[in-house]
């Protein structure tokens, strides 16, 4: 195509956007520049803002799904200041068309079903009861991949597979050869001491593979935590601070790219955490409308059932700060009187997906992971660090709300630590009286 038919072809496309196609003319697809101009000639047509395209703009200007991708690629890289928000939705509604609905394609992964694999027959005897025990499914799939984890060590053993403290303390050997921790070895033991509990095995042989067990975790408890290091790491960078500059990072990075969906969900996890710090099964599972409400003047509104625990934390009315970076990752990129007609539009929809089907329950935490440099449950632990160090005394019961524990033991650790906090702080002011004592006597003995 000679220039002269170019630029007549793209006499309708404002002039930054024509003028960067035709210095980069020897750089395009074929048919790009046949697919720019027959966008904007449908926007002229239909009077609509060049800035702000509707769906049916970018329906109308492509045929099929390779089309709009092409357009999409073009508007990208050539009409940076476009909103490509409404074609990157209609395209995610081509993706899951071309699927039958069955699920969604890129980063979401559909959610593991755990079964057993390789146990002996007398341990899958077993599986019948532990299904029907009253656990949480979160907490039957853990047990069941623990079990997997156990099962896979005994072709490796001496011992015989019958449930007993030989087995555990054979297990144990074999966990540790592999370089795994005590607190790895004590969860992957306490997969089987549950199955073998709810299936009905004898008491003394399940009381001697849980005691391996409880060996274990009491060598955990002497052992640091792979997390301390990064906590202290991410207080060297600001603690809250940090995150709060990540939440500045990803939003800036957040354009009308698909990196940018991630950015601007990224940004909306962090700040939730600041709010109220969930857990990732249960920020994964979040769904506009039913856990996050928001209210036509702004406020948005947090309820949820923890998987976990099943107690319900009410979060109520979110802070206006985290309220607006909501509303950035609801936009995407459209303008802010759109807010409540697009979080309308996407009322049962998953908060970070913004479709049917959410992410994995681990992709928020990858994601923390990868803007701050911990994972999302670390978050946890320095929300309770930081309530600790402001008030030692009130901290255990604030600890045990904000986190949603369901039990005192759940939350003993952080109790452990706000009485030993407390009692240091205690006796630094009992200290400083008695130097002001000291001080006193000394200036009023002359000397």
């Amino acid at each position: 195509m000679r220039d002269d038919i170019a630029r007549a072809r793209l006499k309708r496309v404002p002039a930054p956007v024509r003028d960067r196609m035709m210095a980069a003319r020897a750089e395009l697809p074929p048919g790009g520049i046949t697919t720019v101009a027959r966008f904007y000639d449908v926007l002229a047509d239909r009077e609509e803002d060049p800035f702000l395209p509707s769906r049916a703009s970018f329906a109308a200007a492509c045929r099929n799904e390779s089309a709009l991708g092409l357009l999409l690629r073009m508007l990208e890289r050539h009409a940076p200041e476009v909103c490509l928000a409404e074609g990157r939705a209609l395209r995610k509604a081509c993706y899951r068309a071309r699927s039958s609905g069955s699920g969604r394609s890129g980063s979401a992964r559909p959610r593991r079903v755990t079964e057993p694999r390789d146990w002996p027959a007398h341990w899958a005897a077993l599986l019948p009861a532990l299904k029907e025990a009253p656990i949480g499914d979160s907490t039957l799939r853990r047990h069941m991949a623990s079990v997997n984890r156990c099962a896979a060590l005994l072709p490796g053993l001496t011992c015989p597979p019958r449930i007993g403290w030989l087995l555990g303390w054979e297990m144990a050997r074999s966990f540790r050869d592999e370089g795994l921790r005590p607190a790895t070895i004590a969860g992957y033991l306490g997969g089987l001491v549950s199955l073998a509990a709810h299936g009905g095995v004898d008491p003394d042989a399940v009381a001697g593979l849980r005691s391996v067990q409880m060996s274990c975790l009491r060598e955990a408890r002497r052992t640091p935590k792979l997390k301390q290091p990064r906590i202290e790491a991410l207080y060297v960078k600001g603690g809250y601070a940090e995150v709060v500059r990540a939440i500045v990072r990803e939003l800036d990075r957040a354009d009308w790219r698909a990196e940018a969906e991630t950015a601007r969900a990224t940004a909306a996890i962090l700040a939730v955490t600041l709010n109220v710090p969930p857990r990732s099964g249960d920020i994964a599972s979040w769904r506009l409308g039913e856990e996050l409400v928001r209210e036509p003047w702004g406020a948005w509104r947090l309820r949820w059932q923890q998987e976990k625990t099943g107690a319900w934390l009410d979060a109520g009315t979110l802070w206006p700060e985290i309220g607006w970076v909501l509303d950035q990752h609801l936009l995407a990129g459209r303008p802010p009187r759109h807010a409540h007609r697009r979080y309308t539009e996407l009322v049962g929809m998953n908060w970070l997906s913004h479709d049917p089907a959410g992410f994995d329950r681990r992709w928020p935490s990858e994601k923390v992971s990868a803007a701050i440099g911990v994972p999302l449950h670390d978050l946890r632990t320095l929300a309770a660090d930081y309530l600790r160090l402001h008030d030692p005394v009130a901290a255990s019961a604030v600890v045990a709300a904000l986190l949603g524990h369901a039990t005192e033991e759940a939350g003993a650790e952080y109790a452990a630590l706000s009485r030993q906090t407390a009692a240091q702080r205690e006796w630094m002011d009992i200290r400083a009286q008695h130097a002001k004592g000291d001080k006193r006597g000394a200036s009023g003995s002359g000397v």
